[in-house]
Formats: C-alpha cells, structure tokens, sequence
C-alpha cells in the first residue's frame, strides 16, 4: 500500500446546488423494485448460484451497466467467498475510509479511551491572581470537545453563542483564582502540523461544513451557521445571523425580501484568502429561515477568540490577543519527509507545575459512533492525525497514515494494492479493494473490540446515514454498514444477517456511476436485501478457502 499525502490550502467557494427533486415515477420504482426483491423465494438447495445470478442480473441492468461495480461478500463462519465481482480491482471508497479509522483507533486506544486539552500558565501567576504572561490552550486532538453523544434524531452538532468545552475552561480558571491575564491568549496546536485538509481535496470541499479544515484545536467541529430570515416587508433586507459570531470570515449579506409566494434564490461565495463571504439574493416575504454550515477560516484563532471572550465576560480582563502558534510542515521537513528530531525542537514541552486546567473528552466510542453512523469527516481526519501523533510525537498527514499502514499490516491487509490521502474518504485518491475491506470486517470481527465496532455502524432503516434506506426490506435491521458518497462514486460496506442467521461481512462499491446517486444506492440496497433474504445451506467441515484478489 502506499500513502500518498497532498495538502492544497486554496479556499474559494462555489454556489449551493439545490438537490435534484424526487419524482413521484423514480421512488415508485424504487419501492417496487425493493419490493420485488424483498418478496422473491427464499434460496434453497442452490443458493449460491442463485445469489450470485441475481446479483449479476441486477448490475447488468442498462441504468447500472456503465457503472465500475466492486463486491465480495463473505460468511463469517467459514470465510466462504459467496460472490465476489472486481474484489481486487481499486475503487474509490469515499466514506468507507471512516471504517479503517474507527477500527485502528479502537484497537490502538479501546473504547474508553479518554483525551485531555490541557491550558498552561506561560510565564507566573503573582498572589492578586494575574497572570504575568500568556495563557497557553493547548490542542491535543480532541474532534468533540462539546461533549457531543450520537443521537439518532439529531442529524447535526447544535451550534450556540458559546462552547461547553470554552466556558468549562474558563470556568476552571476563574475557580483558580485567575482574576487578570497581562499577556495573550495562545492556541498551541503544534501536537499537529498545520495541515488542514487531506490530500487532493475540491476546493469546493473545504468551503462547506464537511470540508472544515483539521486543528489540533476544535470547536463546534470547526464549523459556524449562517441564518437568513425574510424582512417584514418586500424590498427590506433579510435578517442575518452568525452563529457563534465570527470575526474572520467577515459575512456579508446583499440578501432581500421578494413578494411572497416566491422561491428562495440564494447564492454564497467565498473569496481566495477565506476571509470573505458574500451571500446575494432574494428570500420570499413570509418564507421559512434558511441556514447554511460553512467551514470556519481558522479554528485554533477561533478557539482562543472563545476563550478570551469567555474570560472576560467572567469579569477576567485580557491585556493582549488571541494568538497561535503552529507547526508549519515546510519548518520540519529534510529530503522531504518529516524530522520528528526537528519537531522536538519546535515543540514547546510544557512543565506539570504549569497546568492550570484541563477538559477531557467523552470516551472513545461515543466520538466513534458519531465518525462512523454521522460520517462526520473531521472526526476522521483529527483521528488520523491522532493516530500519528501517538506512535510518533507529531500529527500529520504522514505520520497519521503510517500509524494506519502498521495497524493494517496487523489486521493481515499489508500486502494490499491500496492508496491513501485523507482519513475521512473526501480525497480522490484513496484507492481500497472490495477485498481489503473485506478483509478489514473479518478481522475486527475477531477483534477484543468487535462488539464496539459493530455497534458504531448504522443500521438500515433504523439510524445513522441508512436510517431512510431499506425501510420494509428484508435488509431492514438485519445490515449494519457504513456508507460512502462523492460525485460518481456509491460504496457500501458492513455486515448482514439472512433469514437463517447466517453473518456474512460484505463490501460493494461502484465508481465512473453515470446515473444519478439515488440510482446507485437503489441497486446497493437490492444487493443487500437480496443478502437478508437469502438462505444459505449449512457451512462444510472445511469451506471454501478464502481467495485472494
């Protein structure tokens, strides 16, 4: 396998699309063909060819011919291959890649799990409580310092005027007896280098929400909303709202009020630098409030924003600014790959004796049911760069998908014909095999871990990002799986139980797909009820063996 770690940092932004809209004749089809599926005669004697058969029959349909399909699926009883179609070949996995993340970070860490943010005095603190020097709020890579729990009805992070994870530091602090501060507030995210995206990124990615750019620091998932409310009358400006209030980027508004009954026409654009964006358009008189999730500029300064707008609303005054000090990767690169000697030199190590507070994070596997049945990308790539700030002393792209090989070599998956560049699955470049994947479930399968893992994946027709797919299948509650989407590209990996109780891990993929991602999904959720439907004969004394790519 080979990592191959690229970090563009340009950011400009492109309009919103509006969905495309869901006609009455596509989702009777949808449901008729889930249908037909889910009521077809249960395999007997001849289950295998009949499995495999329909599944064929299925993916040569002319919608899903052009497509790059990848299967296999596999009992877990015996490792019996049941059908496997371009399990070797290279896909790109999308959000799949959240799997290997959630499954090392168990491994290496377990589910309870916990990670400290400690704040450091930088300098003394004199008998009247000030501080002679700079506060020091100093990431450790903690994704969801809010504390947030999965909950299957709550779709994103509340975003409010202050941070659990701020005001529970400031908290801390004004309970030591800090009563001024005579220096700056200073975000240290040098735990990290200073990248903040994955490799071969869209620059349209790291405007929105679920491109935000990775920090040892996070606050509200990096991530602030913008909400527009019609005026009170035709031709009066729409009402803005920033939440939490931003002082970079600067949000401007040429929204208005058209007559009622009209539809929203909205356009949001961002400048190069991303310290502008511009909202143009026009919302309905009497119309619902629209809202929109951007990807914040620069979450460390925003964090020790927070901090010290928290402090001195405690009545704490701050003399200086918030400020950060960061680890760019150009300072620590010789022959072009990181010197941790040259990371250790840049990396302030701080005293025991200079800790003045400190948050923990929930355990481990509440911050993974939320990678994993929310998609939540920037847990993953905080979580890989965790990882190599772990086994290595620095996080980073490199250092994060080398603690991923070493665990995947572990996992038997080493000699692999795979390629990363991101932890979350948004990068182009991440190549995996139907096969590998695969591979992956059956090992955590067997893992110490593999209740916790099973139980971070969501479950069809019930939570998570399947919650609305495979409803009234015999898929339903029977597969638990992750999803994965980008332009051109469906992927679906996880587990299934048939009619008979027989598991079986299964991973399919399709990439080049010319139809639209509901068809896609459609012929995915078909596979997958006619998994559920199945019935299979008892397991041989031996099985198959389990084939190779």
């Amino acid at each position: 396998m080979r990592a191959t770690p690229r970090s563009p940092y340009g950011r400009t932004g492109l309009p919103a699309r509006s969905p495309a809209p869901i006609t009455g004749r596509s989702r009777a089809g949808a449901v008729l063909l889930l249908i037909c599926l889910a009521l077809q005669p249960a395999l007997g004697q001849n289950s295998e060819n009949s499995f495999q058969e329909r599944i064929t029959s299925l993916l040569e349909r002319p919608r899903h011919r052009p497509a790059f399909w990848g299967l296999q699926v596999v009992r877990l009883d015996n490792r019996e291959i049941l059908f496997a179609r371009n399990a070797g070949k290279r896909f790109q996995p999308a959000s799949n890649m959240k799997l290997l993340i959630a499954a090392a970070a168990l491994d290496l860490w377990g589910p309870d799990h916990r990670f400290r943010t400690p704040v450091f005095l930088e300098g003394r603190l004199d008998g009247r409580g000030r501080v002679i020097g700079n506060l020091v709020l100093a990431g450790r890579g903690d994704p969801n310092p809010e504390r947030r729990h999965y909950d299957p009805e709550e779709k994103d992070l509340p975003i409010q005027e202050s941070s659990p994870f701020i005001e529970g530091i400031a908290d801390q602090l004004e309970e030591r007896g800090i009563r001024r501060v005579e220096g700056d507030i200073l975000a240290d995210t040098t735990f990290f280098l200073d990248e903040p995206f994955g490799g071969d990124w869209e620059q349209e990615d790291t405007f929105w929400h679920y491109g935000a750019p990775s920090s040892a620091l996070a606050v509200f998932e990096n991530v602030f909303r913008i909400s527009l409310t019609p005026g009170m009358a035709s031709g009066d400006p729409a009402l803005l709202e920033v939440t939490p209030p931003q002082d970079s980027p600067e949000v401007v508004s040429r929204v208005g009020t058209g007559p009622p009954g009209g539809k929203p026409d909205i356009r949001i654009g961002g400048d190069r630098s991303g310290s502008r964006v511009t909202l143009l358009g026009s919302l309905p008189l009497k119309g619902p409030t629209l809202s929109y999730a951007l990807a914040v500029s620069d979450p460390a300064l925003n964090a020790a924003r927070y901090l010290k707008t928290s402090l001195e609303r405690r009545g704490i005054p701050v003399s200086g600014q918030p400020r950060v000090r960061a680890l760019q990767p150009i300072e620590v690169l010789e022959d072009r790959k990181i010197s941790l000697e040259r990371v250790r030199e840049r990396q302030l190590v701080y005293r025991e004796q200079q800790e003045l507070a400190s948050w923990q994070s929930l355990p481990l596997i509440d911050n993974l049911r939320i990678l994993i049945k929310s998609s939540r990308n920037l847990y993953g790539e905080m979580l890989l760069r965790r990882l190599g700030a772990e086994v290595s002393g620095v996080g980073s792209l490199e250092t994060g998908l080398q603690a991923l090989e070493a665990f995947l070599e572990k996992a038997g998956i080493a000699d692999e014909p795979l390629d990363f560049s991101d932890g979350s699955g948004l990068s182009r470049t991440n190549l995996l095999t139907p096969a590998s994947v695969v591979r992956l479930l059956q090992f955590m399968e067997r893992h110490p871990q593999a209740a916790g893992f099973r139980d971070c994946l969501p479950v069809a027709g019930r939570d998570g990002t399947l919650k609305n797919r495979m409803k009234g299948t015999a898929a339903e509650a029977r597969v638990l799986a992750k999803t994965g989407t980008l332009k051109f590209v469906s992927s679906l990996a996880g587990y299934v139980t048939n009619l008979d109780g027989t598991r079986m891990a299964f991973s399919i993929m399709a990439n080049n797909t010319r139809s639209s991602p509901r068809e896609a999904r459609r012929a995915i959720d078909a596979i997958c009820a006619l998994m559920a439907g199945s019935r299979l004969q008892p397991p041989t004394a031996a099985g198959r063996p389990e084939e190779r790519p």
